[in-house]
């Protein structure tokens, strides 16, 4: 299905839970951003809170900033810079005749309209057609001047023991949207197969926060090419029912806030897509609340609260959230995923320009599709890393793919992590590890040869520990490009294994492991003389040579080793290792001087994680002995 098909799904099965604001993390406080909008509803960030009685008289003033859900009409919620004011809750200079004389007076003719016998809307009527706030603000003590002009005002009405809350509203919220779609009548259908009452031209904004000014639809460019050649006018070239377009967005919205990883001016979301029709999968048995046994299986899985959020959040699949942030972060089990069966919904949204929202990649997957991909890219790129454990406060070792942070930080090669254009190079490339991830395409090949020119320059680290990790890196990337590019060409038979294969004889990854044991030999032997970590060994140092130049570069190599062979009884153990590798190399490949393939980094790694582990072995033994 399409997205706007797949959102209206989505709004049918979390509508209950609009208009009610769930509260932060902590549960300290209400968290706006996460609330699903209800119909004929906005946003609107208040700098002034008023309080009145049911007389309209004005009884405090605070300034105090939040963001309130608020009644708007279609013309309200895009406006620009032509004057229409909000129903209810606005600027100040909408609010104060003292501001604004005729901006007020059209407050108050709209407010007239629909306030009907509602107390409280009767009560903030009196007030603003009675009472200049600003000329009271002073028996408050409040400062108001011009530049609070376009401040946002909340009003709280005060009548007995009712709570005196106005924005959060039940009775007023539904109200509003009744006479907002009262007295309609059916013109046909809309361009998403909707009924259509009325169509609207305006479209909402502020759909992914950081892009607030940017709309998905929009049809109000009449001087360049938007509809011209096609259409003669824009409402042919635009039928949207106000009530479809609505939903649309607010589900939109909602799910970027709840479900979105937002890099830069893109908002990945990834939900699932619920029929409605068909019975609750969720079974409480299943422990499907607790979103970190997903990952962790020694995770107790506590009673989940029930409410409406709760069930919006279940019913969007808000697990599955949770697990591709922790997928662009790396870690998990991806086997645990199996334990859910809904169609899965991927969104990419980023601003084109200031003002215009566009979506960038959109993919439905079945749930065998999504599993099986996730799965895939594990399997594939798996390899020994390491992660830092914040609660362990150390590195840790694990065998997985690694997070898209760390793949991005490994082929940036600029520590300023801050600028814009390392926002820009992050976000184009989670956008491009999606595609690999869930659209079956391989690696892009800037990316992979990117790793490969950095951590071949390990002198070019600050830190040998950074330089390992983005090299174990690189060779998880490398890993999965060999094994697609085999499952491509079915050869099966030739995939990469993550650990030491002995019999190997590609040229590449035997120099790897030629190099790898003469790193291992020298780091040895300057551990034996307490100064391993006041320089790198010859090997690191070399390596960039190495790669352009394996034969003779290695022949330099041995000859600086030559020293360290004497002072080790001739190392015997190294040598024979070192012949053992020779004696793989096919006739005329060790002489071949040319420049090696990303094959030599697999062999690299395989060759010295090989050779600390018979080091570990061998200390063991000692000890025990």
């Amino acid at each position: 299905m399409s997205l706007s098909n797949n959102l209206l799904l989505i709004n049918e099965s979390v509508h209950n839970a609009a208009g009610k604001i769930p509260r932060s993390g902590d549960g300290s406080t209400l968290d706006i951003r996460k609330a699903l909008i209800p119909p004929g509803h906005t946003t609107l960030p208040t700098l002034l809170t008023l309080g009145v009685n049911e007389n309209g008289e004005i009884l405090r003033l605070l300034r105090e900033k939040q963001t309130i859900v608020i009644p708007c009409t279609e013309s309200s919620m895009g406006r620009t810079i032509k004057p229409v004011p909000h129903p209810l809750f606005d600027q100040l200079q909408y609010l104060d005749l003292h501001f604004d004389k005729e901006k007020t007076s059209m407050y108050l003719e709209q407010l007239a309209a629909w306030k009907g016998d509602n107390v409280k809307l009767n009560a903030i009527y009196r007030c603003v057609s009675e009472h200049s706030i600003s000329e009271e603000a002073a028996r408050f003590n409040v400062e108001i001047t011009e530049k609070d002009r376009k401040a946002g005002v909340c009003f709280e009405v005060e009548i007995g023991l009712q709570n005196s809350d106005v924005s959060n509203d039940p009775d007023i919220q539904a109200q509003w949207i009744s006479y907002l779609y009262h007295d309609r009548q059916k013109k046909g259908k809309d361009m998403f197969g909707e009924d259509l009452y009325a169509p609207i031209l305006n479209f909402p904004k502020k759909i992914v926060s950081v892009n607030g000014n940017a709309k998905l639809l929009s049809a109000n460019d009449s001087t360049n090419f938007t509809y011209r050649g096609r259409f003669a006018s824009k409402e042919e070239a635009l039928q949207v029912d106000g009530e479809t377009s609505q939903k649309i967005h607010s589900t939109l919205q909602w799910l970027v806030n709840n479900h979105g990883t937002i890099t830069d001016t893109q908002a990945i979301v990834i939900c699932s897509v619920k029929n409605p029709n068909e019975k609750p999968k969720l079974d409480p048995q299943e422990g499907s609340y607790d979103f970190g046994s997903l990952f962790s299986s020694d995770v107790d899985e506590p009673e989940a609260p029930r409410n409406d959020i709760a069930d919006a959040l279940t019913a969007t699949n808000f697990q599955y959230a949770q697990v591709f942030s922790k997928v662009l972060r790396g870690y998990g089990n991806a086997n645990k995923l199996k334990k859910h069966a809904d169609p899965m919904m991927i969104v990419i949204l980023d601003a084109a320009t200031s003002g215009r929202l566009s979506v960038t990649y959109y993919r439905e997957l079945s749930k065998d599709e999504y599993v099986e991909s996730i799965l895939r890219w594990h399997i594939d790129a798996a390899w020994p890393l390491k992660m830092y454990d914040k609660e362990k406060k150390k590195f840790v070792a694990y065998e997985g793919a690694p997070s898209f942070a760390d793949i991005i930080s490994c082929a940036y090669d600029v520590s300023d992590r801050s600028s814009k254009a390392y926002k820009r190079f992050a976000k184009n490339m989670k956008k491009q590890l999606i595609e690999c991830m869930f659209g079956g395409e391989s690696l892009p090949r800037f990316i992979l040869d990117a790793t490969y020119h950095r951590v071949t320059k390990p002198m070019g680290y600050d830190a040998p520990g950074a330089w390992l990790r983005d090299f174990e890196i690189a060779c998880s990337l490398w890993k999965k490009h060999y094994i697609d590019d085999a499952r491509k060409q079915n050869k099966q038979e030739d995939t990469i294994s993550m650990y030491l294969e002995p019999t190997r004889n590609d040229r590449d990854y035997l120099y790897g492991r030629l190099l790898a044991l003469a790193d291992r030999f020298e780091n040895g032997v300057l551990y034996k003389q307490g100064i391993s970590d006041t320089r790198p060994t010859n090997a690191v140092k070399l390596m960039s040579n190495f790669v352009a130049k394996p034969f003779t570069t290695w022949g330099t190599l041995w000859k600086q080793l030559m020293p360290y062979l004497k002072s080790a009884n001739g190392a015997p153990w190294f040598q024979n290792s070192v012949d053992e590798v020779m004696a793989l190399f096919k006739e005329g490949d060790f002489e071949d001087n040319r420049a090696l393939s990303p094959l030599f980094l697999l062999g690299y790694s395989c060759q010295r994680r090989e050779s600390m582990r018979k080091a570990q072995e061998a200390s063991q033994k000692s000890k025990e002995n």
